[in-house]
């Protein structure tokens, strides 16, 4: 049987880089005087994200029916990346925003939920201290379209090679504009359903 990758993170790898980084962010914390109960949480915190990327890049395997193209709903898809994003974040809010509420799409869930985890984390580097990220999908005449806006420069040109190619090989297409008054805005169309 044909073997592919995930993205879900494996708990053993989870297990063998979260636990050493804990330990080793509450021993360092505590010996240069911060307080045990923000060293414990914030290496925790830490060696969790590590264990996503390990994870990520090691790459669990599934069958690859596991993999076939299906509908699920973009709220839900929006949600799960704003949250697992939240530890990369610094300082930066992600709000949700879909209509209607049941909106479908069709499509491998797990790639398109990296490529909008990566298009967070990339908005959220632009973006100043306290500002907001607007994760938006609304129907299209075709499909579905998806907003990433950001309040930083206005230039979002770099880092996203990796989403692009994730929506091109669903049959779909991204563009980069400046959002008003200030801000970048990425744009991705997916076919309907």
């Amino acid at each position: 049987m044909q073997r592919s990758r995930s993205n879900n993170p494996r708990p053993d790898t989870l297990t063998v880089t979260a636990v050493p980084v804990t330990a080793l962010g509450v021993v360092v914390g505590t010996s240069v005087g911060a307080p045990l109960l923000l060293c414990g949480p914030v290496s925790l915190a830490l060696g969790l994200v590590l264990g996503v990327l390990l994870s990520a890049a090691m790459g669990p395997t599934e069958p690859a029916e596991a993999r076939a193209p299906r509908t699920f709903g973009v709220r839900a898809l929006l949600a799960r990346a704003a949250h697992e994003t939240r530890p990369a974040l610094r300082d930066v809010d992600v709000r949700v925003d879909v209509a209607p509420a049941k909106l479908s799409a069709t499509g491998h869930p797990e790639c398109l939920h990296r490529a909008v985890a990566d298009l967070i984390v990339q908005a959220a580097r632009r973006s100043p201290p306290g500002g907001v990220v607007t994760l938006a999908a609304r129907s299209a005449a075709d499909g579905v379209r998806l907003e990433v806006v950001d309040e930083g420069s206005g230039d979002c040109g770099a880092g996203l090679a990796d989403a692009r190619r994730i929506v091109h090989r669903h049959g779909g297409a991204m563009r980069t504009e400046a959002a008003r008054p200030y801000g970048c805005r990425v744009v991705v169309d997916l076919p309907g359903v």
